[in-house]
């Protein structure tokens, strides 16, 4: 019995490598060692990764080169397939998948959010009744993608592959309502993310990686993963005092971004493992990102997420729905607009939770825990695949 996973493991990006080895290693623990990352990856994204380094080389300096070799050591983590498949044509996938693999995973992440580069008939969708294997997805999302106005040409198309399908789970309510808008009769189930699954990172191994990069770790850490925003002026006014450090793990602390200052201290380049420590040793955390968010929350840190998701019909945003799902929707901000009521009423749950952090906290891990068990039903049935 071989599995395989097909997700996007290689993208530059924190959230989507720790998503991919959150996913292979519980696999791993639960069934042994028959999983592998199918390690494909599309040649034009491929090398547009590499192309981007003198850009931002000018922006940030050697830091990004240190950030792209980090994720290359980090990939060393995944149980990669022996093969590298450097392609832009899937039909090279496909062969290789159906000459290896008795079982293939898609997901997590937005696999499903096919776009004009990626294209309909793209490998996520497991290449209709051409693949003869068990098909199985976890957490899938089609995240970004305008259900509304899918051709009915590619809903035909979506329908036929899913109708392969042992086992549909979904990470959010929009892709599950897409999927069941194809054909009402397929059973979807909601997953957590994987990473929901990982270890909790020791606060020991965070203090090593803080303070070789001159982070003062007697200070309460709060930490940064922001795009722009016009609330953080007065929210680091408010932390603008001696036992506070304000750490950035997104960007460099020069920024153009009017709200950072000078002082706040900057760990771009950390590797995507490193990078799930960290949070470990932060006091407080504030994010617009959907896996900064989740990798505060598994270290327990009360964190605010900045929302900027703006379709123009109804939308349920998958970080609007994480912290609905957690109880913790005080900390949900629509950063589509801004106004001094809201910018009041985040500065009056920041004084909350510093009132009360320890029982924000404890609350935090009771509800990730309940969380966790949105995986139940994926394991369930694979292992009754395995056995």
């Amino acid at each position: 019995m071989k599995i395989g996973i097909l997700t996007f493991h290689r993208s530059i990006n924190n959230g989507a490598f720790m998503q991919a080895f959150a996913l292979s290693q519980q696999i791993q623990r639960r069934f042994g060692n028959i999983v592998e990352i199918i390690d494909f990856e599309r040649e034009s994204k491929y090398q547009s990764y590499k192309n981007n380094n003198l850009n931002k080389l000018l922006v940030y300096g050697g830091k990004y080169l240190k950030k792209y070799e980090k994720f290359q050591q980090d990939l060393k983590l995944l149980p990669l397939s022996p093969e590298k498949i450097i392609t832009n044509n899937y039909d090279d996938v496909l062969k290789y998948i159906q000459t290896r693999y008795d079982v293939v995973i898609v997901g997590s992440d937005a696999v499903w959010a096919y776009t004009k580069s990626l294209g309909l008939k793209n490998p996520y969708w497991l290449f209709e009744d051409k693949l003869d294997c068990i098909k199985m997805s976890y957490a899938a999302s089609a995240y970004s993608l305008d259900v509304k106005n899918v051709p009915n040409s590619d809903k035909e198309y979506i329908a036929n592959c899913l109708s392969s399908f042992s086992y549909i789970g979904v990470r959010d309510n929009e892709t599950r309502n897409f999927v069941q808008s194809l054909n009402p009769n397929f059973k979807v189930n909601m997953n957590c993310d994987p990473t929901v699954l990982l270890d909790k990172p020791l606060k020991s191994d965070a203090e090593i990686i803080l303070k070789k990069h001159g982070i003062d770790t007697n200070k309460k850490i709060i930490g940064i993963m922001l795009s722009g925003n016009n609330y953080m002026p007065k929210i680091q006014k408010m932390f603008n005092k001696k036992e506070y450090q304000l750490v950035d793990v997104h960007r460099k602390h020069y920024s153009k971004e009017k709200f950072y200052y000078s002082t706040n201290k900057s760990l771009f380049d950390l590797s995507p493992y490193e990078w799930h420590q960290v949070y470990s040793h932060f006091y407080m955390s504030f994010t617009s990102f959907f896996h900064g968010t989740l990798l505060a929350l598994k270290s327990d840190v009360p964190t605010f997420s900045f929302d900027a998701t703006n379709f123009d019909y109804d939308y349920l945003s998958k970080i609007k729905q994480l912290l609905s799902d957690l109880d913790l929707k005080d900390y949900y901000i629509d950063n589509t607009k801004y106004s001094k009521e809201e910018e009041d009423r985040i500065l009056h749950q920041i004084e909350y939770t510093i009132k009360n952090h320890d029982a924000i906290k404890e609350k935090i891990d009771k509800n990730m825990k309940i969380e966790s068990q949105k995986a139940n039903s994926f394991f369930e049935h694979l292992g009754k695949i395995v056995k």
